[in-house]
């Protein structure tokens, strides 16, 4: 199928956000410093998100530190390679001006991963209560110095 020009639009739009954290890696690997925003989540209620980490493990994946990425957030390396195919998909399909798959429209790749996510979360989330550090990040919210 053909894609129309308001889809070539879109993609190339989709291209450039997946290639922004490409350029990041690239960029700080050069020596640039770049500061990204923390978790507002965890700022607003003391909560981390659940993508708490994610930045810290596609660096270590960057500099081939994977077991420092599988602790910063274990899935990272396939957050990774999703990227990399929706990446390699996008690029062909610009390419080609052609539609390529629709592998990212499965409602079982999406509910598998929200589970993966919110369970590995919940996971997370309990072990940080065990320790106390969750009520003590509470504790320390905007919300918290609020009431």
């Amino acid at each position: 199928m053909v894609l129309a020009k308001s889809s070539i639009y879109l993609r190339l739009g989709l291209l450039g956000a997946l290639c922004t954290p490409l350029l990041i890696v690239v960029l700080t690997s050069f020596g640039y410093e770049i500061t990204l925003w923390g978790c507002p989540l965890n700022a607003l209620v003391g909560i981390p998100c659940p993508t708490w980490g994610m930045t810290r493990a596609v660096f270590a994946i960057a500099n081939r530190q994977w077991s420092a990425a599988i602790h910063y957030h274990l899935l990272a390396p396939l957050v990774v390679i999703l990227w990399a195919v929706a990446l390699v998909q996008v690029s062909i399909e610009l390419w080609t001006k052609r539609l390529w798959s629709r592998w990212w429209r499965h409602r079982s790749l999406w509910s598998t991963g929200l589970i993966l996510m919110f369970g590995y979360h919940g996971f997370r989330l309990y072990q940080l209560w065990m320790s106390g550090a969750l009520a003590t990040n509470m504790q320390q919210s905007f919300l918290s110095s609020l009431i």
